[in-house]
């Protein structure tokens, strides 16, 4: 209802500067369409307003207040089902009411679509996604898990938006790291009796602690079988890799990320890419003892070939976006360390005529220890953190429902523990370093996950108190959803749900999103709170309604940021 609110302000305001002429006297001074029509949500005064007025005074050189009252009063209201009223404001402001009277057509379409409402039929992008991407040569780290979470539920906001998404793991198999490992697995092997990823860790930082001349000799014979394309070795490398790679998926799978797509660097160096790629940029780079490229304005050239002629990771890289290029429009998830790397690719990219990718960057997390290194093996897991959080989450719900089973408390805690473990990551703008406070995340009582998982069960619990009622077919008269602010508010909020979604997919602001959802937690507990709904005579079954399509908003907003939403807690 919110989307389609704000579509019909757009056309009216294009309808009412074509009307008065105004966009004639933009387009002879010079000013191309689409102008931006300055919309936005203030907080009290109006549903959507517009500054446009200020905009076009200097571009036309003309009041304000002139140019607003002109454009207001050529908006025609009558043409619009969900405009309610238009008004001008001193000294800019065109101020937009929604028609409430739309509120219980909004409920009915909720309570129909039920698990659809909200997601977004109409076709848009194919877009290949890349996130994560860890080297497998150990445990997934809290820095990888807030690349994996971005990435996962920006994943799932753009398919809700319309977009098909390819998602993709691409995987280090080549190159010095994997001649480290692959080194270090021959001399050491494998603890078989630790989780798989745990025991690649082990043997690589011990590898790494260890080095010498002679281990040196071999590591670099190794990285020249890669180049080589040796079956044998890369065999060897393999069994390694996806023994690492389990124990990754494992840890992914348990805090709801899945990708579509695991893409092996080595893919491009054996298929022949490399060699293609290469010919392509020689023109554009230079030759000294490694084939590298300079840029006139950055301090560091980028390598694309050591001076023995084996390859580094940006050429195989590069590689990898020509082939991706092929698929859709590229979105890399990727940390705030690759700023200068992902500069330096997108020109690459550029000299060879392939669109330079979309780049989400993140900060970091910090940590008790300091800075995580997998190279000296120190680190906070993923899935350490979530050992964690399941025991923190454990007491909070044994405090809370001590009559319960433990077999439930524990499972409402592991669900608990992964609603955090996201959540954390995600209601916080990537441009942002976090801090994680494992006592707030998993606290009922915080502006955080529990909250919004609380919210629907707290409505499900109102629910399952009620009559089974055929929700489709129920009368809503308008007046009882009319007659409070908290009812108004709960549905203006669960009105916007569309429009959000398809904000947070065009913006990629899916902290949006997060704070979204917690509106909607917050406005549902102040409607519980202010207005009874069990055994109030005529008004009950409007106002189970209105909890019922809370509910649904709730739960489909829950699965966009890849957590569940119990039924009780």
């Amino acid at each position: 209802m919110f989307r389609e609110f704000k579509r019909e302000v757009e056309t009216s305001l294009k309808n009412s500067l074509n009307k008065t002429g105004i966009q004639q006297e933009l387009n002879e001074k010079g000013v191309k369409e689409p102008i931006d029509l300055m919309i936005e949500e203030p907080r009290e005064i109006a549903d959507l307003a517009s500054t446009l007025p200020f905009s076009l005074a200097s571009k036309l050189n003309k009041n304000p207040i002139e140019l607003g009252g002109k454009i207001t009063k050529n908006i025609d209201t009558e043409k619009h089902r969900h405009i309610k009223r238009v008004e001008f404001s001193k000294p800019g402001y065109i101020n937009y009411y929604i028609d409430r009277s739309q509120l219980k057509h909004l409920l009915k379409n909720i309570l129909i679509e039920k698990e659809n409402y909200g997601s977004l039929t109409e076709k848009k992008q194919k877009i290949v996604l890349e996130h994560t991407s860890a080297n497998p040569t150990g445990p997934l780290h809290i820095g990888h898990l807030r690349n994996a979470v971005l990435g996962d539920t920006l994943t799932r906001i753009l398919k809700a938006a319309g977009h098909t998404v390819e998602t993709h793991y691409y995987v280090n198999d080549i190159g010095r790291q994997m001649a480290i490992l692959l080194h270090g697995v021959r001399k050491y092997g494998l603890d078989e009796n630790n989780k798989p990823d745990i025991a690649v860790g082990k043997t690589y930082t011990k590898t790494n602690k260890n080095m010498d001349d002679r281990d040196e000799q071999e590591i670099e014979k190794l990285m020249n079988r890669f180049e080589q394309n040796d079956q044998d070795t890369y065999t060897e490398l393999t069994e390694t890799v996806e023994h690492c790679l389990n124990g990754m998926k494992e840890t992914l799978q348990n805090i709801g990320v899945n990708h579509d797509l695991y893409i092996r660097e080595s893919k491009f160096v054996r298929n022949g890419s490399v060699e293609k790629i290469t010919k392509k940029l020689r023109e554009h780079a230079v030759k000294d003892g490694a084939l590298k490229i300079e840029f006139n304005d950055m301090d560091k050239e980028l390598i694309l070939l050591r001076e023995d002629g084996t390859s580094v990771y940006a050429l195989r890289d590069i590689a990898y976006h020509e082939w991706k290029s092929n698929r859709g429009h590229i979105i890399n998830v990727l940390g705030a360390d690759h700023k200068l790397y992902i500069n330096q690719l997108s020109r690459a990219l550029e000299l060879i005529d392939i669109d330079k990718p979309e780049s989400i960057v993140f900060e970091f997390v910090s940590l008790p220890k300091g800075k995580m290194s997998t190279r000296k093996g120190e680190y906070i897991s993923i899935d350490q953190l979530r050992e964690k959080l399941i025991e923190k989450a454990m007491k909070e719900v044994s405090d809370r429902r001590p009559e319960k089973p433990e077999k439930w408390r524990k499972k409402i805690a592991r669900e608990v523990a992964k609603a955090a473990i996201r959540f954390e990551f995600i209601q916080v703008a990537p441009e942002k370093p976090i801090t994680f406070n494992i006592d707030q995340a998993v606290s009922f009582n915080e502006r955080g996950a529990p909250f919004i998982q609380y919210a629907h069960a707290r409505a499900t619990s109102i629910l399952n108190r009620s009559e089974n009622i055929n929700f489709e077919n129920i009368e809503i008269p308008e007046k009882i959803l009319n007659e409070n602010k908290e009812t108004q508010k709960l549905l203006k909020t669960i009105s916007k749900y569309s429009y959000e979604v398809e904000k947070a997919a065009e913006e990629r602001k899916i902290h949006r999103f997060a704070e979204y959802t917690l509106n909607i937690a917050s406005d549902f507990n102040q409607f519980y709170r202010d207005v009874p709904v069990l055994n109030t005579g005529h008004k009950e079954q409007t106002r189970l309604a209105v909890v019922k399509a809370t509910q649904i908003t709730l739960k489909n907003a829950i699965n966009l940021l890849g957590f569940k939403a119990p039924k009780e807690m």
